[in-house]
């Protein structure tokens, strides 16, 4: 008798244990009316040719990059969100007067997400977005001086990402942006340049609320 509750019980138990991890599951992937916050870092590779046009030089190495970017998702598969980044190339080879070029982009976008596979612990997604980049380009010289050439016009990107669940509220990931940003005046100016586009491999940490 005892050994036929005892194989009841264990019969009973394997349809809960099994029950258990299944609903544990449905605390992951995205819902909609949730909120992210992600923060990210990484590279930031410029386009080849980005030159001065009077000595033929680059403006910038590869560099860093970093932000935040708040989510808000409308549906699971479809969200919507501001986003913050900076990027800060590596300083440019030196000129003949040694004098050298450091150059950063600021970017503020209004952004949108669309997911695939949204009800799973790890999800493709594509970024995009538009808003506004500031751009400055800060020619040092040997003597500690240095001039300033910068301005602000319209921005955008967008990219491809993988991301995944760590648990029910933190997210890992990596992506990859694509930014273009116009030149303003002054920049096209000073460099013939209309825009300027670079490259960001980013790592991610995201948390949901």
């Amino acid at each position: 008798m005892k050994k036929l509750l005892l194989a009841c019980a264990l019969l009973l138990a394997v349809p809960a244990a099994f029950a258990q991890d299944y609903y544990g599951l449905q605390e992951y992937g995205l819902r909609k009316n949730t909120t992210r916050v992600e923060l990210y870092g990484g590279m930031a590779l410029p386009q080849d040719g980005w030159q001065d046009r009077d000595t033929n030089i680059d403006l910038g190495k590869t560099g860093w990059s970093a932000g935040i970017g708040f989510q808000r998702n409308i549906v699971s598969f479809f969200s919507v969100g501001l986003d913050g980044n900076y990027a800060q190339l590596g300083d440019s080879d030196k000129k003949p007067d040694k004098s050298y070029y450091r150059t950063g982009i600021a970017t503020g976008l209004v952004t949108g997400r669309l997911t695939l596979f949204p009800s799973q612990a790890t999800r493709l997604y594509v970024p995009f977005g538009a808003g506004v980049g500031h751009m400055f380009a800060r020619q040092k010289f040997a003597d500690k001086t240095h001039k300033t050439v910068s301005g602000t016009d319209f921005a955008q990107m967008a990219g491809l990402g993988l991301e995944f669940d760590l648990d029910e509220t933190v997210i890992f990931g990596l992506e990859g942006r694509y930014y273009l940003v116009e030149s303003s005046d002054e920049f096209e100016e000073a460099f013939g340049r209309k825009r300027l586009h670079y490259i960001d491999i980013l790592l991610k940490f995201g948390f949901r609320f």
